[in-house]
């Protein structure tokens, strides 16, 4: 999806990108895939094969695939240096930002050039990329989307056309829950699309993106589980399957799918030669599936994905640090969920001394937050006072760095993920402390910080902002406030046993002892699987066998992958 593509990158485990700064018919030949899905669009040309290694580009960039697309497409072009489209497409896979400037628009007027007395289908198609190539995705937005809808409405059965209008406009959802600007009409377009092109494989894989942070993720359940046959060598196409069954609560074929991500993407490394410092999709993957083990209470499991990640971070040489801080990011944070402050506080990973600061910010704020913890559940406040504050002063040399392009870790996300764990410390200090106002004030700025976060940013190694604020409320005795907000943190992370556990504690203190049964079954559900010994799951287990009897109706929906019994 354009949307995708065209905007800064996620930051990822390995920043740097195989063949980044390769010229265009300098990069190295590509390897013709099945497994790739069957879009087709017919271009100006009278070579099969540049036919072909087209259709294979596009493929790839309908599956947010990039720098395979790229290779694709300049295949293309090698093979007919007078196909336009080839250079479309190469202008499109150079993503946003500053950086690649000078090669997108080299690009795009390559294109432009070659397609002088070439079909009119194809002079729109190119015409509307310059916007974006000129202007980038912001400012080329209008040029753009009145250029395909005029193509549309001379060819309005163009499937491709309308697929990538649709992902240019998908603007996500704000966090009240309303969809963006484009957001409800780009839906439209693939609702369509499903039902004229269900084969699709880049519809399915749009619709899967649009679907993941609405209200209502499951209505794109069917294409998560359509990529797998229709794309099953798509290693970014299987990542975003596995994030909508995580999103839904469905752990294990989230867990299913984002193994075969690794997998697949190991797989075309190998055959292709690449360090381990290749895999983008690798790393985000071994990270969700950290996530999924521990919602499912699985943490021997757990530790194992983390220490996978760890291991791929150390193997590459020269060792890069960026990747070791997200690798100690997602073994702390599984600490922290499993209340293992201790072990959460001793990153144990080293930098080199060329470390840039937004990782050395990031991994001493991990370092500073687990220890806050720990001064809290043993007692001394004013060592968590002190930590707290070392916390908040942390981020501070950050703020006058720039943005950064690429997969690097940018300074400015790091600044908000550090703010956010400060601002979460400062509100559970102050509610030990004795003061509930002030507590539920810093919580509640807590809470609006986590929703601004940008998903291209690090995740945050706090804990759920909703979960502290509702065991606040709960503290003070305001249950109703503390049920709408567990309720909320259900409702966005359905196959968490963390979540169900707290809305259970919460029906307990309420005295809603039907509905903390039904809740306490719907977190052994989420944890059926989970390892006896951790504490949490042994207080579910002891309640439902000391509950009066079983409950018949529920008043919540249950994880969605068994019912509850």
């Amino acid at each position: 999806m354009l949307a995708f593509l065209l905007r800064n990158e996620e930051s990822s485990l390995f920043p740097a990108a195989p063949w980044d700064d390769v010229a265009d018919l300098d990069l190295p030949p590509p390897t013709p895939c099945e497994g790739l899905g069957r879009a087709h669009l017919p271009v100006n040309t009278r070579v099969p094969q540049a036919q072909r290694w087209f259709d294979q580009g596009l493929r790839l960039l309908h599956l947010g695939w990039r720098g395979e697309a790229r290779r694709a497409f300049a295949e293309a072009a090698r093979c007919d240096p007078q196909l336009a489209m080839a250079w479309w497409g190469l202008a499109l896979t150079r993503g946003a930002g500053a950086r690649r400037a000078a090669s997108r628009a080299e690009a795009i007027y390559k294109a432009l050039a070659l397609s002088e007395g070439g079909p009119d289908a194809e002079q729109r198609y190119i015409v509307a990329a310059t916007f974006l190539a000129n202007k980038g995705p912001a400012n080329g937005r209008h040029g753009f989307v009145r250029e395909m809808e005029g193509h549309l409405e001379r060819c309005p059965e163009d499937a491709e056309a309308r697929l990538l209008l649709a992902g240019l406009l998908a603007d996500g959802f704000e966090a009240d829950g309303r969809p963006g600007p484009g957001q409800t009409y780009a839906q439209l377009l693939v609702r369509e699309l499903l039902r004229t092109h269900p084969e699709h494989e880049g519809v399915h894989l749009a619709w899967v993106r649009l679907r993941e942070e609405s209200t209502r993720p499951q209505e794109a359940l069917e294409s998560a589980r359509r990529l797998r046959v229709l794309a099953p060598q798509a290693a970014p196409a299987l990542l975003a399957a596995g994030r909508l069954f995580l999103r839904t609560g469905h752990l294990q074929e989230a867990r299913e799918v984002l193994e075969e991500a690794v997998t697949v993407e190991d797989a075309w490394r190998a055959r292709e030669s690449l360090p381990g410092a290749a895999a983008p999709v690798a790393g985000v993957a071994l990270r969700l599936l950290v996530q999924a083990c521990a919602d499912a209470g699985r943490y021997g499991e757990a530790q194992t994905w983390a220490r996978r990640l760890r291991a791929r971070a150390e193997e590459v040489t020269p060792r890069v640090d960026q990747a070791l801080v997200f690798a100690a990011g997602a073994l702390s944070g599984l600490h922290l969920r499993f209340g293992f402050l201790r072990a959460a506080a001793e990153p144990r990973v080293e930098l080199s001394p060329e470390a840039r600061p937004a990782d050395r910010v990031l991994l001493s704020g991990m370092e500073l937050y687990a220890r806050g913890l720990r001064a809290l559940e043993a007692g001394p406040l004013a060592e968590a006072d002190r930590l707290c504050t070392a916390l908040e002063q942390l981020a501070q040399p950050l703020t006058d760095e720039s943005r950064s392009e690429g997969h690097l870790l940018c300074p400015r996300d790091v600044t908000r993920v550090v703010e956010l764990a400060a601002c979460e410390l400062r509100g559970a200090l102050e509610a030990r402390q004795g003061d509930p106002a002030r507590a539920e004030a810093t919580l509640t700025r807590a809470l609006r910080l986590e929703r601004r976060l940008r998903p291209a940013g690090p995740p945050a190694f706090s804990r759920p902002v909703r979960e502290t604020l509702a065991r606040h409320r709960l503290r003070l005795g305001r249950e109703e406030k503390a049920l709408e907000l567990a309720r909320a943190l259900v409702e966005e992370r359905p196959g968490s046993g963390h979540a169900w556990l707290l809305l259970a504690d919460i029906h307990l203190a309420r005295g809603a002892v039907a509905e903390a049964a039904m809740a306490f079954s719907s977190c052994l559900t989420c944890w059926r699987d989970a390892e006896a010994h951790l504490p949490e799951v042994q207080r579910a287990r002891s309640f439902r066998g000391a509950s009066p009897r079983p409950v018949s109706r529920m008043r919540l929906v249950p994880p969605v992958e068994n019912a509850p019994a």
